[in-house]
């Protein structure tokens, strides 16, 4: 298969995903009972309104999935190197959101998490990308690809807010398996979580030169929103307010750089 073949076979798997990923969690609560994610109810889940970010997450995923797809970039470099990864993140939160809705959640802590790593591997492509990238067949002066824009925007999304999901996922999990939600060594724990996977993107923004700022918007969302939940446990407010105010003051650093 020459490489033209293997774009357009990226590219409609990418399509497909994409749709999947953003149909399967709307058609569902108006085809059957939605996702039942309320029964594992957690003390990091954030607050349902926070849950508003997946609007932005899928209009920016659609966008790049078309700009991606357009007969003058699905060869070129931005598509190459991430339309693979992302590819399989759209597919596995699709996956995800299946199990929710089916009730198969002894899946959820290891579909989300996979999910998470495939977008964080197609972030980090981003990042070895040349600042500005020629489209296809052009062999003038490079132009700043606008797949390279609205892909950073839509993964640093996605992988800001999934990697936070990612760990009230597996909390979840610990609870379908006995754990007490409100005993001390949960909460203990769950703080540290969130301490780490802060830590995680804190150091990610750092070390990026595009896409940090989605990045950090949508974890800090997150985290914020769950710092100002009054039914959280105190430990667990500071945790997120302390994750939050990190992201918060290595963005101003990097733009105070700029």
């Amino acid at each position: 298969m020459d490489k033209t073949a293997k774009d357009n076979v990226r590219s409609g798997a990418l399509a497909a995903a994409c749709a999947g990923f953003v149909a399967i969690p709307i058609l569902g609560p108006l085809l059957g009972k939605g996702e039942q994610t309320r029964r594992y109810d957690t003390a990091i889940t954030p607050p349902d309104y926070a849950f508003a970010v997946w609007a932005p997450i899928f209009a920016g995923c659609v966008a790049s999935t078309v700009a991606q797809c357009l007969p003058g970039e699905r060869h070129g470099t931005v598509s190459r190197r991430t339309g693979w990864p992302l590819a399989g993140a759209y597919a596995v939160n699709a996956g995800w959101s299946l199990a929710a809705q089916s009730d198969r959640f002894q899946w959820t802590p290891i579909l989300l998490p996979t999910a998470t790593a495939c977008a964080a591997v197609g972030y980090a492509r981003l990042q070895r990308l040349p600042t500005t990238a020629r489209y296809p067949r052009s062999k003038s002066v490079p132009t700043p690809s606008r797949a390279a824009a609205v892909t950073s925007v839509s993964t640093g999304l996605l992988l800001g807010w999934t990697v936070l999901a990612s760990a009230v996922n597996i909390a979840a999990g610990a609870l379908l398996a006995g754990a007490d939600q409100t005993s001390p060594r949960t909460v203990a724990i769950s703080a540290a979580g969130v301490l780490v996977v802060s830590g995680a993107v804190v150091t990610t923004i750092a070390a990026s030169d595009r896409g940090w700022l989605p990045l950090a918007a949508a974890s800090g969302w997150g985290l914020a929103t769950t710092a100002a939940t009054t039914g959280r446990p105190r430990r667990i407010r500071a945790a997120a307010a302390l994750g939050a105010a990190g992201m918060a003051a290595t963005v101003l650093r990097k733009s105070l750089r700029a």
